[in-house]
């Protein structure tokens, strides 16, 4: 035994130091992914909720970040009076409604800005994903004006 560690240490191997790669890989993670924005970026959220399907997780999107995810400075584009139709394959704008909020009247949503559509099209991809077993980049969601895009056209 003394004899196989020096040859070892005689070899020329020398130490070399940690080298750092990264957050440590994760297996399956479990609940769901909302689609927020932070420093006018799409941000994943974990939420423990689910799995859900995509129109459950598009409905808790559509209430916001929490508070603690608010004290992290995520935010949203979602309108809140903003009326989607969600499938595991895609939404469609339903007719909005003017809201009351605050005082000051909002008007009915009939379209989304970009990134607001990213947030939508990333939660509905990452909760479809979740139940086909498969990375959210490989599922085509089906916008308003009928093309399908992937999430990383968003990013």
């Amino acid at each position: 035994m003394i004899l196989l560690v020096a040859a070892c240490t005689a070899c020329g191997i020398t130490t070399t130091p940690v080298i750092g790669a990264g957050e440590p890989a994760r297996g399956f993670i479990q609940g769901t992914r909302l689609y927020f924005v932070q420093d006018d970026r799409l941000v994943s959220v974990g939420r423990p909720e689910g799995p859900l399907s995509a129109g459950e997780a598009v409905a808790l999107l559509r209430d916001g970040p929490t508070s603690k995810e608010r004290d992290r400075s995520f935010d949203t584009r979602i309108p809140k009076n903003m009326a989607v139709r969600v499938t595991d394959d895609g939404f469609t704008m339903d007719k909005g409604v003017s809201m009351l909020d605050g005082g000051k009247w909002l008007p009915a949503v009939v379209s989304l800005s970009r990134v607001a559509t990213g947030q939508v099209v990333c939660t509905i991809a990452a909760a479809t994903a979740a139940k086909r077993g498969v990375e959210v980049n490989d599922v085509r969601v089906t916008i308003p004006d009928k093309r399908q895009v992937h999430c990383r056209d968003y990013e």
